[in-house]
Parts: structure tokens; sequence; C-alpha cells
């Protein structure tokens, strides 16, 4: 799959949550790289919102790593602070599952050390990609009535792409869905394979 396409899935979110971004307050700054290539041309924010969004992606990343040993209500009320769109819909819906499911004894938590990349602006500077390249990632089971650690497993390294939307209202930027994992060597490849469908919640791996 192509950026092209990539830009076009993104750009039917952002139609889709256009009523909680309102007016961009840089959206006259935006400028465009590469205008020249029709395969790399691509709009990008000023410095301070790109750090911005790294920053804000990685206390979203980090809230969702973490609060999985939060209670139930926690995780519920606190997620709009972080996510919107189609990832806020599909966290709300997985702890509804958890709800109903009965003796849920255990939680993982994925840590992981992030660099993480900034690409694919809107024209209007509502929403962007980030690139996120994971290494040492590790899950640690915790029993959630002692949170007591019961072991960490290694998982390797990563790189997964998420879509960053801009919430006018809160002033923040938040996750708005999972766009793909990206294969090795990808940045030498031409193409770039996508995920068809996203996995289901299995437990702790969700």
């Amino acid at each position: 799959m192509t950026w092209a396409l990539v830009i076009i899935f993104i750009a039917i979110v952002v139609i889709m949550s256009l009523n909680n971004t309102g007016r961009i307050p840089w959206g006259n700054k935006m400028r465009r790289l590469n205008a020249g290539s029709v395969q790399k041309v691509e709009w990008m924010a000023p410095d301070t919102v790109v750090a911005q969004v790294r920053a804000q992606y990685l206390e979203a990343i980090n809230w969702l790593h973490e609060s999985m040993l939060l209670s139930w209500a926690k995780q519920w009320s606190v997620a709009p602070n972080y996510l919107s769109g189609t990832h806020l819909k599909r966290y709300h819906n997985s702890l509804l599952v958890q709800r109903e499911a009965k003796g849920v004894e255990f939680s993982g938590v994925l840590r992981a050390d992030h660099v993480v990349e900034v690409r694919q602006f809107s024209e209007n500077g509502a929403f962007c990609l980030v690139i996120d390249q994971q290494s040492q990632r590790r899950m640690a089971t915790y029993n959630r009535k002692t949170l007591e650690r019961l072991q960490t497993q290694d998982l390797g390294d990563g790189v997964v792409v998420y879509a960053m939307l801009y919430d006018a209202k809160d002033q923040r930027w938040k996750i708005g869905s999972f766009v793909q994992e990206l294969p090795t060597g990808w940045r030498t490849r031409p193409m770039i394979q996508e995920l068809s469908t996203l996995p289901g919640a299995i437990g702790r791996d969700y």
C-alpha cells in the first residue's frame, strides 16, 4: 500500500471527526514538502506542533499501557483525554467485554523504548501519522489484585503507525486510529503492507 492510500484512509477519519477538531491554530502555517514528487509529497506542520504531537502521543501510549492496572471506571473516564474516533470506541468496547468477563485476574503491561517520527499532516493540520519504532519491547504480566509482577516476556522490536487527531476543544492531540504495523526494512521498500483488519481484543495482548 502506498502513502497516497494511507492518506486517503486518514482523510476519511478526519472528515468523520471535523465536529471535534474545529479551527486549527496553525492551519495557515502548513508547508508542502517534496512538491515535485508525486510519491513523496506531503504536508508538514511547524516544528512546535510536531514536537507537541510527539509528546502527546507518548503520553497517550504510556497511559494506555499503565492504565491496564487501573480500575474499570478510571480507564473508562480517563480514556477520552488521550483517545478519540475509532480508537476510543474500540477501547471502550474492550472495557465492556472485560466487565462482562468473570474471574479476570491478570493484566499485561507493555513497555518499550520509542523513537517517534511525525509525518503526513493533512493540509489543514488537523491530523497526521506517527511512526513509532519500538525497541526492547516487553510484556509484564501482573496479578490485578496484588499488583505483583509474575513474569516478563520479550516481544522483540517493531514499528507501528497511528493516526493522530487534534481536538480543538481539549487543545491536544489524541490517538484516532491504529493504521498498520510496518514490516522489517520498510524504509527501503516501495510498497507498505497494510493490515486489512484489526486483531480482536484477546486478553493482555490488546
